[in-house]
């Protein structure tokens, strides 16, 4: 009966193994990070439109209210921007009609971009609201 010597083979097997975990995680290193940092900033965008929504409903919220004024309309949803920091590049436009308010606000995307500003570079976030009158 013959004894193979397993720890032999099993050494001679890791070292082969060794250079083909550094290919693989070479190949595969590049795609992970791109996920995880596309996630964040998907993320980062979320928050920013979440966030232009809740200002836009805000400010027109503000605006319906008899004797505001569109104004004071604008200062509110500029309050809650700057509350997140999220005001730079933050264009606010409110239309008053005697039956309605239309409240858009408009964020490039880019000015609050984590780092992958070649991808969001021309993209704007738009979020607009619209309430009737009291």
């Amino acid at each position: 009966m013959r004894i193979l010597n397993t720890q032999k083979s099993s050494r001679s097997g890791l070292v082969r193994r060794a250079g083909a975990v550094t290919v693989e995680f070479a190949v595969v290193a590049p795609l992970i990070f791109l996920l995880f940092l596309g996630g964040l900033e998907l993320t980062a965008m979320n928050f920013v439109r979440q966030t232009a929504s809740n200002a836009s409903y805000e400010a027109a919220r503000r605006a319906i209210v008899p004797g505001s004024t569109v104004a004071e309309a604008e200062a509110e949803a500029m309050r809650l921007l700057t509350a997140l920091r999220i005001q730079n590049g933050a264009v606010v436009t409110i239309n008053r009609t005697t039956e309605k308010v239309n409240v858009t606000i408009e964020i490039p995307a880019a000015n609050h971009s984590w780092g992958l500003t070649r991808f969001s570079k021309n993209l704007k976030i738009r979020q607009h609201c619209q309430l009737t009158l009291e």
